[in-house]
């Protein structure tokens, strides 16, 4: 196979495993099966399966771009040589970036992915920063829910969740702090973590929640008009 071939098939697995990190909300939880028999669906098995040719077929052009480089290459450091030497050692170390850093590049496009969701959340939120229950009842954008502590509540757990429109996301509780900032639970294939409204001069914190439950911050960022992205070690 022709040399700009090969740089071709790899190039175009690097960068589909990249944008597979990024899209997939199902991905982490692949990554850290361990056997198959964490693989709970057919989908997930086609998921793997998927993920491993990609990267069979990285490292086979890898091997071959590197075999045929050695043999052509001399004591005699050729400026062609230096810069086919270049090129391997720059698509090594992106390799290294991927596989060191994919949890961030999962992160940054799931943020993307909410940053387009904000109206869906404006829609549960909104209400709440008007007026927050006192008691158990059922609201429009929520459903019924539960409201904890007894007295004076600063958690609602929702009864049935509301999905938003994507369908892989639902609300599961929501919490408000003192400062007014409103806490979204989020749970389904692209959820685990919270999506937060902040007021002015408010960010994102560790927390202790309504039913005594310890959250310490790991990670946050901004998804716009207040929104925060939120990953908390329970």
């Amino acid at each position: 196979m022709r040399p700009q071939r090969t740089w071709t098939i790899h190039l175009t697995a690097l960068l589909a495993l990249a944008a597979w990190t990024a899209l997939d909300p199902m991905l982490p939880s692949l990554l850290r099966a361990r056997r198959a028999a964490d693989l709970d669906d057919a989908a997930q098995w086609f998921r793997a399966a998927g993920f491993a040719w990609l990267v069979i077929i990285a490292a086979a052009s890898m091997m071959a771009l590197l075999v045929r480089r050695t043999r052509r290459w001399r004591l005699s450091l050729r400026p062609c040589s230096l810069r086919r030497l270049l090129a391997i050692t720059t698509v090594i170390a992106l390799w290294c970036g991927l596989a060191i850093h994919h949890e961030r590049i999962a992160w940054q496009g799931k943020r993307i992915r909410f940053a387009c969701r904000i109206d869906e959340l404006e829609a549960i939120a909104a209400p709440l920063r008007n007026r927050w229950p006192q008691r158990d009842g059922d609201l429009p954008a929520t459903g019924p829910f539960m409201a904890y502590p007894f007295g004076q509540p600063t958690t609602l757990v929702l009864l049935q969740s509301p999905a938003l429109a994507s369908q892989q996301v639902y609300v599961s509780a929501i919490e408000r702090c003192a400062d007014g900032a409103i806490k979204l639970q989020l749970t389904g294939t692209d959820g685990g973590d919270w999506a937060e409204w902040h007021p002015p001069n408010s960010h994102p914190a560790s927390f202790v929640g309504g039913l005594a439950d310890p959250h310490e911050l790991r990670t946050a960022d901004a998804i716009g008009r207040g929104w925060y992205l939120v990953r908390y070690d329970a």
